[in-house]
């Protein structure tokens, strides 16, 4: 494979549905051309998954590091290059050197409970049936079994989201 065809933007696999003037204005509109075949599916998925992300028991950073560990994994160009805020401060809940950590698989420079969580997405993602019962049970102790469960729901679907924009070829505009 060459360089070209590993960084090439992919290209959307449907025609781009119809969308209204002000769907411009929102920065995805590769996200919205492609589910704009199924008006409202994508919206309301966006509406469950933004509070999800931004508020719970784990922090924002910590699923914005898991989110971005299943970016790298699944090729999903929009997940890549997408950064979640920190709804404290606006800025994004994992900054480039650390966003460049993640892509790399060098988790040394995170604190322990952000390494639990990442070992446990990088376990779910390589094979979900077969994760070491000591992964999960780090993750529970650094997260409590509370913040473990918000943490395996949204690493799965971070997982199947992933796939399925990398699949329809949805880039980050």
């Amino acid at each position: 494979m060459t360089d070209l065809e590993t960084c090439a933007i992919p290209q959307p696999r449907l025609p781009a549905a119809e969308l209204p003037p002000e769907a411009a204005e929102s920065g995805i509109t590769s996200l919205l051309g492609q589910f704009g075949h199924a008006p409202g599916l994508i919206e309301s998925w966006l509406a469950w998954y933004g509070p999800r992300m931004a508020a719970g028991i784990v922090p924002t950073r910590t699923k914005e590091l898991c989110r971005l560990a299943v970016a790298a994994r699944t090729g999903c160009h929009m997940c890549q290059n997408g950064r979640f805020p920190d709804p404290a401060t606006g800025e994004a809940a994992a900054p480039p050197d650390d966003a460049d950590a993640v892509a790399a698989g060098d988790f040394a420079r995170f604190s322990d409970p952000e390494r639990a969580a990442l070992a446990y997405t990088v376990a779910f993602y390589e094979d979900h049936r077969t994760i070491p019962d000591d992964v999960i049970q780090q993750a529970c102790d650094a997260l409590g079994y509370d913040g473990f469960i918000e943490l395996a729901l949204m690493v799965a679907q971070f997982t199947g989201m992933g796939r399925l924009f990398s699949a329809l070829g949805i880039a980050s505009g």
